[in-house]
């Protein structure tokens, strides 16, 4: 584990993105191509019957992907932006949400080969989120543009 990375990630994030330390977004673990985050149960995350509401886990799983391309890629050269995002919902989460993300070498070298050629990477990428028991609770696949700052 990164507790470094881990923290800088979060803090980053924060200072960046007040929702998600509004909804308790968590940076448990992260090195470079991978992040593991959480959120707890809350007021603000949960809907009228008790469960975690979509927009919510639409927003952590965002998070999650965005951190993820964050522990590899410079942001203070690059932009990254969530262009379109499909959620589908399987499980319900009443407790935790947690999700897992990593990326492989090959496909970060791609994704920046694009931009020092182009200024620009289009790709796509889904976030798993699981629930308290370990389910799949959803799945969000983001088309993000990643592009050179002028």
């Amino acid at each position: 584990m990164n507790q470094n990375l881990s923290e800088k990630l979060e803090r980053y994030l924060y200072e960046k993105l007040p929702l998600v330390e509004a909804i308790g977004c968590h940076i448990a673990d992260a090195s470079p191509g991978h992040v593991k985050a959480s959120m707890q149960k809350s007021r603000i995350v949960t809907n009228h019957f008790g469960s975690f509401h979509a927009g919510a886990l639409y927003t952590f799983a965002e998070t999650v992907g965005g951190a993820l391309f964050t522990s590899v890629i410079d942001m203070d050269e690059n932009t990254l932006i969530a262009r379109r995002g499909e959620i589908r919902y399987l499980k319900m989460v009443t407790g935790e949400a947690f999700s897992v993300a990593d990326i492989s070498a090959e496909e970060i070298e791609r994704i920046k080969r694009a931009v020092r050629e182009k200024g620009r990477a289009d790709f796509s990428y889904t976030v798993i989120v699981k629930n308290q028991d370990n389910e799949t609770a959803c799945e969000v696949t983001f088309d993000f543009l990643l592009r050179r700052n002028k």
